[in-house]
């Protein structure tokens, strides 16, 4: 007797079998129900399912399905019937394969035995569709719309093929430093007046006057006066920072990743992202060493000299971080061709951004030298180590052999002389008439009314 029929005995025909039992000495063996292990081969059909009787003898005994109801059905309309045991379910297809596989008739079928009856095909398993990832936060504000491309691995030559390309290259990369360090002067400017325009315009809000000059923004109260005090101070040295990082990451994270940019264009705007992150990342690290600009913020919110050596270290670190990732964009000013052997590529690099960050950077310093005592003591050591944190940008681009530029449809050309000259003679002019206009000072008086009330 199995464990399965004694729990279905009840008590009394337990009773019964102890009496017997202690009479005759055995126990009692009733006869079981023969049922089958494998009661389904398809426990969820799809179709339709035709039921095979397995034992058509006890189906007299056996109670028929209960019917669900409509309530039931409401609650949980995909439920499926179980089919009482005995019962095996077969696809309408299936069974057609078996019949059509094995010859023979639905009758004959059926009265054979379970255990003779031939097998439906196994089913194939499909691939399941792939899963699309949902993009996070940060990409979906930062990110591309489009689908990134697999990057195509160049082959790179190590060495020259002849002394005559080395003088061929160097003649039309000589172009190409010209125009880069014009647009570098050009961009330095731009950034320049954007960050001083904006100080002026938040002292303006506070009622103070200021002075632009091409080495300072003067301030004429002096710094003795009681409209100084701890707020405004933070607000006018952090505002100019806070714009220039917001000029940087538009431009890194959504102009420059547009395809249809012009060559030239691109080159400009990529220095001013570069001039742009200096001057919040790299100012900060000036502020820290010189005690100007931007390190009214750490003076005036009292930062710890342990935290502000710390914050800097970060600072610097970030920048070499954010010139590494750009150099896909530095990459993509220079045609594939150049692109294609590791020597010009190397060669290209040094003299588009590396020697142009150097020397552009000196004309800038020489430039804006004051020829008189100004108001700020260490203002122009403030701009030069602002202009020397740069090279955290631009000499990891020239280490970054991993970025893949993309296929852009405007490619850029070739410099000729005309074009690389001509960008260099005018941005010497406006650096020459920023000297000029600015030297006798600017002085900006901007005024805010705006006031609500009830007219009666």
């Amino acid at each position: 007797m199995s464990g399965n029929d004694h729990r279905k005995r009840n008590f009394l025909q337990k009773l019964t079998d102890r009496a017997i039992s202690g009479l005759t000495g055995k126990k009692p063996t009733p006869k079981r129900k023969t049922t089958s292990s494998d009661r389904s081969l398809f426990p969820k059909p799809v179709d339709k399912p035709s039921a095979i009787r397995h034992n058509p003898e006890s189906d007299k005994k056996r109670k028929k399905p209960r019917q669900r109801g409509y309530i039931s059905r409401l609650i949980n309309p995909k439920k499926q019937h179980v089919l009482p045991p005995g019962l095996i379910f077969q696809k309408p297809s299936a069974t057609a394969s078996i019949q059509e596989k094995a010859g023979i008739s639905a009758s004959e079928l059926s009265n054979l035995p379970f255990e003779e009856r031939p097998r439906p095909p196994m089913p194939v398993k499909t691939d399941p569709q792939p899963q699309h990832k949902k993009k996070s936060f940060r990409k979906k504000l930062f990110g591309t719309r489009k689908k990134k491309e697999e990057p195509i691995r160049l082959v790179i030559e190590k060495k020259p093929n002849s002394q005559k390309d080395i003088v061929n290259t160097l003649k039309s990369e000589s172009y190409a430093f010209l125009n880069s360090l014009g647009f570098y002067i050009l961009a330095y400017l731009t950034v320049y007046l954007i960050y001083q325009f904006t100080e002026a315009l938040v002292a303006s809000n506070f009622n103070i006057d200021s002075v632009l000059f091409y080495y300072e923004i003067y301030f004429p109260i002096g710094n003795a006066s009681p409209l100084w005090n701890r707020f405004n101070i933070i607000a006018i040295t952090l505002a100019s920072p806070v714009i220039s990082l917001l000029i940087a990451l538009i431009l890194l994270r959504a102009v420059l990743l547009r395809e249809k940019l012009n060559p030239q264009f691109r080159l400009f705007l990529l220095w001013v992202a570069f001039h742009s992150t200096t001057y919040f990342l790299g100012a900060f690290v000036a502020g820290i060493a010189t005690s100007q600009g931007f390190g009214y913020v750490a003076d005036w919110l009292f930062i710890n000299v342990f935290f502000r050596i710390l914050i800097s270290l970060v600072f610097l670190f970030l920048l070499t971080v954010s010139g590494y990732k750009s150099a896909v964009f530095a990459l993509e000013t220079i045609p594939a061709g150049i692109r294609k052997q590791r020597w010009r590529l190397s060669l290209s690099l040094g003299l588009r951004f590396i020697l142009p960050w150097i020397i552009g950077g000196l004309m800038v310093i020489a430039v804006k030298y004051p020829n008189s005592a100004p108001q700020h003591a260490n203002i122009m050591v403030y701009d030069a180590i602002v202009i020397a944190t740069m090279g955290f940008m631009v000499i990891p681009v020239f280490f970054n052999h991993k970025a893949r530029p993309r296929s852009l449809p405007e490619r850029p050309l070739i410099f000729k002389r005309s074009s690389g000259i001509l960008i260099l003679i005018s941005s010497i002019v406006a650096l020459v008439v920023f000297r000029l206009v600015f030297e006798r000072g600017i002085h900006l008086i901007i005024s805010f009314s705006f006031d609500v009330g009830f007219y009666r």
